[in-house]
């Protein structure tokens, strides 16, 4: 997408906005949007700062969102020493910094809810809020299928992540594994999928493998529960690799969680699951809800 191209509702929102900037460990593309109280969104696995690209209708009206192409993924550069989700935490509040941002809201995708997570457990006080879509809090709320699939691929000194790389490199290959083993068989909106074939063009094998690994073993819930803030939290019922009933039930015991089910979908996003998405952020923003801003 180019700077200034929002999709369906750019008409109504500011235009994105791209930059760039040059850290030790290499250059870090970001996107800015709107004004307001400042939101920083981290994409999820394999992703770049486009995967909310439908978000920023609604958000843009009244924040100022930040997006980064997260170290490794999109166009950024990867980072000389380990993709883990806290250090991807830590380039984003470098980015933070540089952009003078004090206190934020931090939102997430899948593996980026772990970015958003060790924000809070780097410097609790500054984040006022999460938003977290299909977070993966604890082993136990990622499904076993899923997470065996992931240990046996990401052991260290297999070939197994290397091959699956190569294979996803091919149109046909990657999705017909998304379809089979992430997606399910719902029909998954094009332009979602187009672009997600681009970001695992360009990501760094390195990265994906180091971060995925890590991001399925994370205890991230004494972080959540320790911090105490408001967080709302959107995941699909159908949802493959996030185990919802663990997830509801973590939720049902703290007030501070507001849970919001998406029915009849999956971990892929339709049309209709997008839909859904915006219509639930819509009332957040406008405090039904745990409050976004």
């Amino acid at each position: 997408m180019k700077p200034g191209d929002a999709g369906a509702g750019a008409a109504r929102v500011p235009a994105l906005e791209e930059h760039w900037l040059s850290r030790p460990q290499g250059r870090l593309r970001y996107l800015l949007a709107g004004t307001g109280p400042p939101l920083v969104l981290c994409h999820g696995f394999i992703g770049s700062a486009e995967n909310f690209e439908t978000w920023i209708p609604v958000l843009a009206r009244r924040h100022l969102v930040i997006i980064p192409d997260l170290p490794g993924f999109g166009r950024s550069d990867p980072l000389t020493g380990p993709h883990l989700s806290r250090c991807l935490a830590t380039e984003v509040r470098c980015l933070l910094d540089h952009l003078g941002i004090g206190q934020y809201q931090a939102g997430g995708l899948c593996l980026g809810a772990a970015v958003a997570v060790e924000l809070v457990a780097a410097e609790p006080a500054r984040v006022k809020g999460l938003v977290l879509h299909t977070p993966l809090l604890a082993p136990e709320m990622v499904t076993r299928p899923f997470r065996m699939q992931v240990a046996a691929l990401t052991l260290p000194g297999t070939l197994a992540f290397s091959a699956i790389s190569a294979i996803g490199r091919l149109r046909p290959a990657a999705d017909l594994y998304r379809r089979l083993v992430v997606e399910g068989s719902a029909e998954v909106d094009r332009r979602s999928a187009d672009m997600n074939f681009q970001n695992q063009l360009r990501a760094s094998p390195r990265a994906a493998r180091e971060w995925l690994r890590e991001a399925t073993q994370l205890q991230l819930t004494r972080v959540v529960d320790g911090w105490g803030g408001p967080a709302a939290i959107l995941a699909a019922e159908d949802d493959r690799i996030l185990d919802v009933a663990a997830l509801r039930d973590y939720c049902s015991s703290r007030s501070q969680l507001d849970l919001h089910l998406i029915s009849s979908s999956g971990h892929g996003w339709t049309e209709a699951f997008i839909k859904e998405q915006l219509r639930i952020l819509e009332a957040l923003d406008q405090g039904a809800g745990v409050a976004v801003g």
